[in-house]
């Protein structure tokens, strides 16, 4: 018997108007994003008028012991401030297509690339504050601004310093860089002192976490003059609550994090000291929904993006993989504003046949730092981050 078989040209093929797009995060720094200098990332609107850059002034506390019944006259105290500039650029992108492909898609172009669009606009903000984490801070205006693609990361990119840029950055922040879990890891040659990081005891620990918290109440500290102030910027915490409770958060990449959860004193902190939950605890216990741990005044927040843009490769002990992280309190980045995004679209497209749909938005992130008063032009070598740890641990592979 001789079957009848379909034509392939009359096979019935369907195609959904509903488009599935892959995965993109929305920003767990948005949370911690505010206009007041007391966030951890300081959001400023000054550039959307106009001007050309901002200045972020910068004053630490007063730190003298007075003259008591003594002359105040001539022994006035001197405010130490400084001016860190931030310069923004654009960032732009857009979609184009014409009649003919329009109106043969099976599904709708226009709204999809709308959404694209929008979506580039969220990540691309994302990536930038991920850079500027360990962006290396400079007074002079970024390379690449106003080229293609532009750059709207003040300072210079890890990835594009030098290693005399590092070590003169690691130098200046000497109290505020911690390399694995000791101290003593520590060298002015930055090269020298990510390669002590090693895989077996310098994994991300609550023990690490909390050596990082107290290099951040020690600053503005001279450790050989205890209770002398040393003219270095101090790390405020990020959040006072009622009590006299001091907070920090903590920012780390996908494998630190991995380690941190699996280190016993978290997991044993998370499994007995918690709340036993009313509701279900697959909503809020860490232990099942991951992302976010609390250990000793510290909030830490995992950002896969810090591995996949930061990781250091080959750089620590035995050529192991290096990830950085970065215990921040107040005033740590900036996120300068010049324009929100905006929908943009092509004018003129070949009589109406090409159709063209675009978004724009005008901003700079950097690292907040200082430069001392006496220091007139400052240089990387004198800027001081200002209120951030930067820490660096093994950052090894699943096996």
């Amino acid at each position: 018997m001789a079957l009848t078989a379909n034509h392939p040209n009359n096979e019935l093929v369907k195609f959904r108007k509903d488009v599935a797009y892959d995965f993109l995060r929305s920003s767990r720094f948005d949370p911690y994003m505010g206009d007041d200098s007391t966030s951890i990332v300081v959001r400023m609107g000054d550039l959307e008028a106009d001007g050309k850059e901002i200045r972020v002034p910068l004053v630490t506390q007063l730190a003298g012991d007075g003259v008591g019944a003594g002359t105040m006259r001539g022994n006035e105290e001197q405010i130490d401030s400084y001016g860190m500039p931030v310069w923004a650029d654009w960032a732009r992108n857009a979609v184009a297509n014409n009649r003919a492909v329009n109106k043969e898609s099976s599904f709708n172009i226009r709204s999809t690339a709308r959404s694209l669009l929008r979506g580039w606009s969220k990540r691309i903000v994302r990536d930038d504050l991920v850079d500027a984490l360990l962006s290396l801070p400079t007074s002079a205006v970024q390379a690449g601004r106003f080229s293609t693609p532009g750059n709207r990361v003040n300072g210079i990119k890890f990835s594009a310093a030098t290693a005399a840029n590092k070590n003169s950055w690691v130098t200046a922040n000497y109290d505020r860089v911690v390399f694995g879990s000791q101290m003593s890891n520590y060298s002015t040659t930055f090269a020298t002192a990510v390669a002590n990081v090693d895989s077996t005891n310098d994994k991300m620990t609550a023990a690490v976490g909390s050596l990082a918290k107290d290099a951040a109440k020690q600053t503005g500290v001279d450790p050989n003059n205890p209770g002398v102030y040393n003219g270095r910027p101090k790390i405020n915490p990020y959040m006072i609550e009622d009590s006299d409770q001091e907070w920090y958060v903590c920012f780390l990449g996908s494998r630190a994090f991995r380690d941190l959860k699996a280190d016993p004193v978290m997991y044993q902190a998370n499994r007995d000291a918690r709340n036993r939950e009313n509701g279900d605890p697959t909503k809020t216990n860490p232990i099942f929904t991951g992302g976010s741990l609390v250990y000793d005044g510290i909030i830490y927040k995992e950002i896969p993006e810090i591995t996949q843009r930061l990781l250091l490769k080959g750089v620590g002990a035995s050529s192991i993989d290096v990830e950085p992280f970065f215990l921040c309190g107040q005033g740590a980045l900036a996120y300068a504003t010049g324009q929100m995004p905006r929908p943009t679209q092509l004018e003129d497209g070949d009589y109406d046949f090409i159709t063209g749909l675009g978004i724009e938005a005008q901003y700079g992130v950097a690292k907040i730092a200082k430069a001392p008063l006496s220091v007139s032009g400052a240089t990387l070598g004198s800027l001081v981050d200002w209120g951030m740890v930067t820490g660096f641990v093994s950052g090894v592979a699943n096996a």
